[in-house]
């Protein structure tokens, strides 16, 4: 008997072909996700749920053997039914699609003005901080070596 899996479905406006809506469309067997209230794993016979994304890395398990896939994620909704879990966001990029000069800049940029901001601009600015960290992190990663339009 074969083990059960998931279907994953990422969904991001700049990812879309005629041929194919997804980022990135697989079965798997688990994948976790980064929710305001603290990571969320997703296995098969999971419960039908809605999570709201933070910025965090999105983790994918493809198989026992196989090396987990991660992706930056910066916020969104995730929707488990059926065993079928839908992301959608705005930006989700594997770490060769990343331009680390490119955050890094970002990131300094964001500490300068956290250092500078009032009280009343700092939980924007640190949830900005979060995603620049989040493409930092995930931009250092090895490629993930999923085919993939650029």
């Amino acid at each position: 008997m074969a083990d059960k899996k998931i279907e994953v479905r990422i969904l991001t406006p700049h990812a879309r072909t005629a041929a194919n809506p997804y980022k990135y469309q697989a079965e798997v067997n688990m994948v976790i996700v980064r929710t305001t209230t603290g990571d969320r794993g997703f296995l098969p016979g999971h419960e039908a749920c809605s999570v709201v994304l933070d910025a965090g890395i999105l983790r994918i398990i493809t198989g026992a053997d196989a090396p987990e896939l991660k992706l930056a994620v910066l916020g969104g909704i995730a929707q488990m039914d059926e065993d079928v879990l839908t992301v959608i966001t705005e930006t989700a990029e594997w770490p060769e699609e990343i331009d680390r000069a490119r955050a890094a800049a970002a990131r300094d940029d964001l500490v300068n003005r956290i250092t500078k901001a009032e009280s009343v601009e700092m939980d924007g600015l640190k949830k900005e901080l979060r995603a620049a960290d989040v493409l930092m992190a995930v931009g250092a990663m090895p490629p993930s070596g999923v085919a993939h339009e650029k």
